[in-house]
């Protein structure tokens, strides 16, 4: 069973503590996150030096990765466990992530290419360096993540950089969530957060994403 968690507009402290509090409690089965941002955000990952980061404000990410600004892209999350994931193929889970939302798109209307190789481009931003199973479209990628394992699991975080319409958008998040179940040979059930789950994540945003010592830390 792969468990899909749909969630609303939230802002970046929200959204990155939403995701670390399902890894920290995660403890079965597969999840899925998919979410949406209320208003434009600069998100950095985990290693990246703050003072190289252009953006004013800016959130530190708990996975690795460059520099991703946020409006109108849909995000994931996804967790699991080594029983159920080869966490340590990083090429792997990629692949099977960025192809289910490669066939999302298509059945949206938007044919994107997956990377077979990385490029030699290098920069702070993570559309503007290319990854091998990265999505790219009309030139432009659009598609990327980046992970973190502890513990014997595994946390992906990335994003589409596809601006759809609302309509579009939800039609967009049921296939990824079916294609990538379908993916892994498991069956898919619909889930939200409840309340404990956004007060275990307040505690965490008060710890980390709202506090200038975590996002300045390096």
């Amino acid at each position: 069973m792969l468990r899909w968690v749909k969630d609303k507009h939230r802002n970046a402290v929200m959204n990155m503590s939403i995701d670390e509090m399902l890894f920290n409690e995660h403890s079965a089965l597969p999840v899925l996150r998919i979410y949406y941002w209320d208003n434009s955000y600069t998100t950095i990952g985990y290693f990246q030096k703050a003072n190289e980061v252009v953006a004013k404000d800016f959130v530190r990410r708990f996975t690795g990765g460059l520099t991703v600004n946020h409006q109108h892209d849909v995000s994931y999350c996804f967790i699991a466990s080594s029983k159920y994931w080869n966490i340590y193929d990083q090429n792997e889970t990629y692949k099977i992530i960025h192809s289910a939302i490669k066939k999302a798109l298509e059945e949206c209307g938007v044919y994107a290419s997956m990377l077979e190789e990385k490029t030699d481009q290098a920069d702070n931003i993570c559309v503007n360096t290319f990854y091998i199973n990265d999505l790219v479209f009309q030139g432009k990628k659009i598609v990327g993540s980046c992970l973190r394992r502890r513990d014997g699991k595994i946390i992906v975080q990335g994003s589409v950089h596809v601006h759809l319409e609302t309509a579009a958008t939800d039609l967009f998040s049921k296939l990824f969530a079916k294609n990538l179940a379908a993916g892994m040979n498991k069956d898919l059930t619909e889930t939200t957060l409840d309340k404990s789950d956004i007060e275990k994540a307040l505690i965490i945003a008060e710890e980390r994403y709202s506090n200038d010592g975590w996002n300045n830390k390096y």
